[in-house]
């Protein structure tokens, strides 16, 4: 099996997306507006507790994951399996061809970005299918975590006992 080099890069997802400019609360607005959408994607531009930022909703579906890189869902779980027996090196780009975004804050205050609080029944405000990667003794490990915004510059994250855990242990 061998997968195609689809690059389409976020903003090409955000092409799809249904805009949203009416004022929306990061405390259960984008929530309630996805589940009244059928979980359209959708990308926020008035965010009530986040001024001047923007956000997206509903992105990496497994219908829309699947289209980008030209398989079909039912083959998903296979591509997966192929991929993790048959692993590869990253491809490195010059600085100056690779299209950067900066968001730089002289404090770090991680409230001021929007990080919605998604369930009621949440503690809070949680970075959803947030990627770790990390590396130790050269084994490189990449997992989706919710983390729990608990102030201006500290996450939370429950480590489940597996590679990333370990990893933690082992570093400690």
């Amino acid at each position: 099996m061998c997968l195609s080099r689809a690059n389409m890069a976020f903003r090409d997802h955000l092409g799809a997306a249904k805009e949203e400019a009416a004022p929306t609360s990061l405390i259960h607005g984008m929530w309630n507006h996805s589940r009244a959408s059928n979980h359209d994607l959708t990308l926020f531009t008035q965010i009530s507790e986040s001024p001047g930022h923007r956000a997206a909703i509903n992105i990496l579906t497994r219908d829309r994951l699947c289209e980008s890189i030209g398989i079909s869902p039912e083959q998903y779980i296979d591509t997966l399996g192929w991929a993790m027996n048959n692993p590869s090196e990253p491809i490195l780009v010059d600085n100056a061809e690779a299209e950067c975004f900066e968001n730089r804050q002289e404090t770090v205050d991680i409230t001021q970005l929007p990080i919605p609080h998604h369930w009621p029944q949440d503690r809070g405000r949680y970075s959803s299918a947030s990627v770790i990667i990390a590396e130790d003794n050269g084994i490189r490990n990449m997992s989706f975590h919710r983390q729990f915004v608990r102030d201006s510059n500290h996450l939370v994250v429950r480590l489940v006992p597996r590679h990333l855990r370990t990893m933690t242990m082992s570093a400690r």
